[in-house]
């Protein structure tokens, strides 16, 4: 038995799996069981190399009835009749024995809707009670000249941009200062901590009192009585340059001051989370590099500019990725912040808008199409600052 092509069976029958309890759903056509069957059968003919293969075929094709029969059985076969394998090749199949759970839930909860919502998103809108006639990519067309995904998409930008770089410095700041020996620290780490371990909706129903403008805590704290601070339409750029007599309008007025109110919100959230993976990465860090410094008269700026944040970039760059990726599905405090979406939609982003056009309208055609544009710009992003920022990744210390 060669070991890459049972790989191949193993997974391949993983994904039949699956797709043999799509197809009994509705989900897929029946024809696509047929064809999985016969690349099943295929690889199993071609790769495995002893006398049982044909048994392991016969009970492998059970899967039209039995569905997990394409998965199980091979590793089945492979654990019992595999002894004559080399000690990596055994040590791959143990692998694969405890894994395949989690790989199940992977391929049921996460790969298989991202394939259904890219097929959904090739018909007419689909309301489950009636086949919908198929459209290729005509949801995408309309998608490109809606003037309301562009908002989404522009205030998700602008979320991206203040959220991901302004929370991650304040943890890194945060997170250097509770690295040190004060009094008090467990506490100071509890304290940084609690709003994350709190439910996002009740946080954000809690801030929504901090910014209420007759009884928020802001404006008693600001001075600033009346000020509606989660519907005020205007962007915080042209609210900041309009005493200067500069005018700003459209895209570079920036985002409204309400987005600014939620960004500050998420900041606040999320904060405790990274200060904690921070904290882990600062302790990883040997002391005998910081005493050396001290020797040779670094100063504190030095010290962190040449030793911290160079032994601290692979901390940071998985912060970094989670941030950019968590940003672009900002919705649970946008929805409950902003019920409606702010006045003019100034608080409207890429998820809230694909809630929208799915569960408000029912038009899941139209929202599986957002969620795969919101899939591939997460997808090049994430490409293209591994691409720029994993270069400069030290991963010795």
């Amino acid at each position: 038995m060669r070991t890459f092509p049972l790989h191949a069976v193993l997974s391949w029958g993983a994904l039949l799996s699956l797709g043999v309890y799509a197809a009994r759903l509705g989900f897929l056509p029946q024809a696509w069981v047929v064809v999985g069957l016969g690349l099943y059968a295929l690889l199993v003919l071609w790769g495995v190399r002893f006398g049982w293969r044909h048994a392991l075929l016969a009970l492998g094709l059970m899967a039209y009835w039995f569905p997990p029969a394409a998965f199980l059985v091979p590793l089945f076969f492979a654990l019992i009749f595999g002894r004559g394998l080399s000690e990596k090749e055994q040590g791959a199949l143990y692998g694969w024995a405890l894994v395949w759970p989690a790989l199940a839930l992977l391929l049921i909860w996460h790969v298989f809707p991202t394939f259904y919502a890219f097929y959904l998103s090739l018909f007419e809108r689909v309301n489950f009670l009636r086949p919908a006639a198929f459209s290729g990519l005509e949801n995408y067309r309309i998608l490109l000249q809606d003037p309301l995904f562009w908002r989404a998409l522009g205030n998700t930008f602008w979320y991206v941009v203040f959220t991901v770089p302004v929370g991650l410095l304040l943890a890194t700041v945060v997170a250097i200062l509770l690295n040190t020996q004060v009094a008090f620290l467990g506490l100071y780490r509890t304290l940084y901590f609690l709003p994350y371990i709190t439910a996002l909706t009740a946080a954000a129903a809690v801030w929504r009192w901090i910014y209420h403008p007759e009884f928020g805590f802001l404006n008693w704290l600001l001075r600033t009585p009346g000020l509606d601070w989660l519907n005020t339409p205007k962007g915080v750029f042209a609210l900041l340059l309009e005493p200067l007599g500069v005018q700003v309008q459209g895209f570079w007025a920036g985002p409204s001051l309400a987005f600014v109110a939620i960004m500050v919100m998420s900041v606040w959230h999320f904060l405790g989370y990274q200060v904690v993976i921070l904290l882990a990465g600062l302790q990883a860090i040997p002391k005998e590099y910081y005493e050396a410094a001290e020797l040779d008269g670094a100063s504190f700026w030095q010290k962190h500019r040449l030793i911290t944040w160079p032994l601290l970039s692979p901390t940071t760059f998985f912060l970094f990725t989670l941030g950019l990726i968590g940003a672009f599905q900002v919705f649970t405090q946008v929805y409950v912040l902003t019920p409606t979406g702010g006045v003019l939609q100034d608080t409207l982003t890429l998820a809230f808008y694909l809630y929208n056009k799915g569960f408000r309208d029912s038009d899941f055609s139209y929202a599986s199409a957002i969620a795969m544009v919101t899939f591939l710009l997460i997808l090049g992003l994430t490409l293209i600052q591994r691409r720029i920022l994993e270069r400069r990744v030290n991963y010795e210390i």
